[in-house]
């Protein structure tokens, strides 16, 4: 059985763990394609089940993620799904106003999951977490995708709730911090001009396509605040509020 692991990754979390889910469920004879919303591929909508999984901002999956889906998955027919989101506080709201939105799609919902990663967003705030840290919760992130592939083989269902004032605050909030995303690399974001190599990964990369060459590496007005630019940069030369700073790695 033909399934996809269908996910955007800003920094790294949600990348690993969608590569989890797929080498769990190759382990258990599926198989299983990875698609980065994120990257220009030709899509079929010809799987049979698909786990669907994005980081949070702000309490809600990205709209580069959603809009994705929405234009490219019309169709639920009935097929299962998986849907988990990362982030670094216990549990979000993403993940299950998605599910919400694939049930009216016409799809299965067989598990939605809030997995626990390193926090990636400690230049604005909240706390950089020690390797220990990160290493303790790979592991967890490990055994949760393990347990939910389990339950899906099993024909089990696992959902983790959440609830509607949750989920209406959380749309809410997302509207607020995207507003404010829009123009936080033009506002907050500088480049070191002695340091950069002028690979343009960060333009190649940017999932908004926010970034452009003009001389220098300048930013547009609509930023997500994904940090993708900031913690893959090659040779770190991206400053935040002028100072530099320690990548994020997974």
């Amino acid at each position: 059985m033909r399934g996809a692991v269908v996910y955007f990754s800003g920094t790294g979390n949600t990348e690993y763990v969608a590569k989890l889910f797929q080498n769990e469920l190759n382990n258990r004879g599926y198989e299983i394609t990875l698609i980065d919303v994120s990257k220009t591929i030709d899509f079929r909508d010809d799987y049979s089940f698909f786990v669907f999984g994005s980081c949070i901002h702000a309490e809600m999956f990205p709209i580069v993620f959603m809009d994705w889906v929405k234009k490219n998955i019309k169709q639920g027919n009935n097929r299962k799904c998986i849907v988990f989101s990362t982030q670094a506080a216990n549990t979000a709201a993403g993940a299950n106003v998605f599910a919400d939105e694939l049930k009216d799609k016409g799809f299965d919902i067989r598990a939605v999951e809030h997995i626990t990663m390193p926090n990636n967003y400690y230049l604005v705030g909240f706390g950089k977490d020690s390797q220990e840290k990160k290493d303790i919760l790979k592991q967890q992130a490990k055994q949760i995708v393990k347990k939910v592939a389990d339950d899906f083989v099993e024909g089990k269902m696992s959902i983790k709730t959440s609830t509607k004032f949750r989920n209406t605050f959380g749309k809410m909030a997302y509207f607020m911090f995207l507003k404010y995303s829009k123009t936080w690399a033009k506002k907050k974001i500088s480049v070191d001009t002695k340091l950069c190599i002028k690979c343009m990964k960060c333009i190649k990369d940017c999932p908004t396509e926010n970034i452009y060459f003009e001389d220098e590496i300048k930013f547009k007005d609509k930023c997500i605040s994904c940090q993708r630019c900031l913690h893959s940069c090659p040779v770190n030369a991206f400053k935040y509020k002028g100072k530099h700073f320690e990548k994020y790695t997974i």
